[in-house]
């Protein structure tokens, strides 16, 4: 397995890694505020959802990898989404089990920074980063028809 050439197997080693650390025992949900609602967050269940999201990229660049237009994102894709899972699983195990008070909730600059406040941003730059994928896919699909 060349990781140089093919940088999208280290999707399946996070995924693979992600699925072990889910079987650390640790009975603490997170809870997630996310505009005036909190949701509660299992850390096992929620590796394992990371873990097969990142299974799900992974089958997705085995199948179109001859379609992608540039290694260089390839890199970038993977490498910001890797950082930012290692963020939010940081996040999580750290502040797992804190319950954050009605005053924090509130997204307010007076009340300071809570962690458990950066996690849906940090979900939110996740997403913004699959961008990347899908515009590596179109170039390569563009190149290809020209």
């Amino acid at each position: 397995m060349n990781l140089l050439s093919k940088p999208y197997h280290m999707l399946a080693l996070a995924a693979v890694l992600l699925i072990m650390l889910s079987f650390i025992p640790a009975n603490r949900p997170m809870d997630l505020p996310v505009q005036g609602a909190s949701y509660v967050l299992n850390y096992s269940d929620t590796l394992r959802a990371i873990a097969m999201l990142l299974l799900l990229f992974w089958i997705l660049y085995m199948i179109t990898v001859r379609f992608l237009f540039s290694v260089i994102l390839i890199w970038v894709h993977i490498v910001i989404t890797l950082l930012l899972l290692v963020l939010i699983v940081f996040l999580f195990f750290r502040y797992a089990g804190q319950n954050a008070s009605n005053e924090i909730m509130e997204l307010s600059f007076q009340t300071g920074l809570n962690p458990q406040m950066i996690v849906p941003v940090l979900i939110m730059l996740l997403l913004l980063t699959q961008l990347s994928y899908i515009i590596n896919l179109i170039l390569g699909v563009v190149r290809r028809m020209n």
